[in-house]
C-alpha cells in the first residue's frame, strides 16, 4: 500500500491522503487508524487525530498501548522529544497537550494521562477527552508504563 511507503518514507501528508483513502473501505481497520494518528499529528491536524484517536481507544486500546516502535516502524518515540520541546514554546496549548497525549500513549500510559488530564482543566467540557482519559483509567493491561 502507499500509504505504508509515504509513512515509512516520514511524508505524513502523503501517507495521510493514502490511508485515508484505504480507510473508507475498510474503517474498522486498526493498522490504518493507528498510522492515521501519528499522520495527523505531524500535519497539524490534532482535533482530526483526537476523533480517531478515541474511535481506536474505545475500540481497542491495547492496539496503541502494545506497540512496538521497531516491529511497528513507530517514529512515536522521537516525535514525542519534538512535540514536548514546543511545550516551552507555545505555553502548553490545548493541541499540544493533546498532541503529546495521543503520542505518548504508544511509549507511556502514565505521561499519556497526564497530559489528557492537563487538556481537559483547559477544555473541561470536551467529551473526548472525557471518553479517553475514561478508557485510560479502567485500563488493566500488562504493557509497563
Amino acid at each position: 500500500m502507499l500509504g505504508n511507503q509515504y509513512f515509512i518514507a516520514r511524508n505524513y501528508w502523503g501517507a495521510a491522503e493514502e490511508l485515508e483513502e484505504a480507510l473508507v473501505s475498510d474503517p474498522r481497520n486498526k493498522l490504518i487508524r493507528k498510522k492515521l494518528i501519528v499522520c495527523y499529528n505531524q500535519t497539524g491536524e490534532i482535533r482530526k487525530a483526537l476523533d480517531v484517536f478515541q474511535s481506536l481507544v474505545r475500540d481497542d486500546i491495547d492496539f496503541i498501548i502494545n506497540t512496538d516502535p521497531v516491529e511497528d516502524d513507530c517514529p512515536c518515540g522521537e516525535l514525542v522529544y519534538d512535540a514536548e520541546k514546543l511545550l516551552s514554546e507555545d505555553r502548553q496549548s490545548v493541541d499540544t497537550l493533546l498532541r503529546l497525549g495521543m503520542l505518548w500513549l504508544f511509549c507511556d500510559k502514565k505521561k499519556s494521562r497526564e497530559y489528557f488530564e492537563k487538556a481537559l482543566k483547559a477544555e473541561q467540557s470536551s467529551t473526548a477527552i472525557k471518553t479517553v482519559l475514561t478508557a485510560l483509567s479502567s485500563h488493566n493491561g500488562v504493557k509497563q508504563e
